[in-house]
């Protein structure tokens, strides 16, 4: 992992997280998302791709991967540093 600074760090590279990213590149910010994962998207792409979610705003359904997949493009916008298969122990 780049030991370079970043004005966050995101732990999980989930739905949420992903979004942290962009909102943080819209505020002009540098950051890392960290993810234990092999991929971005959380339980999304890692449990349950092919499923429907039904409670996002704006979308009467959309499946899992396609979410995932608009979340990862949203974030990456800004470029934010990632690392995977990388567990947080502590902080």
């Amino acid at each position: 992992m780049a030991e370079d600074a970043r004005d966050i760090t995101i732990i999980g590279g989930g739905p949420t997280g992903l979004f942290a990213a962009f909102y943080a590149g819209m505020r002009g910010t540098s950051c890392r998302i960290i993810d234990s994962l092999p991929e971005l998207g959380g339980q999304l792409t890692a449990l349950y791709p092919e499923k429907y979610i039904f409670d996002v705003g704006g979308f009467p359904k959309v499946l899992a991967k396609d979410l995932a997949r608009s979340l990862v493009e949203q974030a990456m916008q800004f470029e934010p540093d990632v690392v995977l298969d990388a567990p947080v122990d502590g902080l």
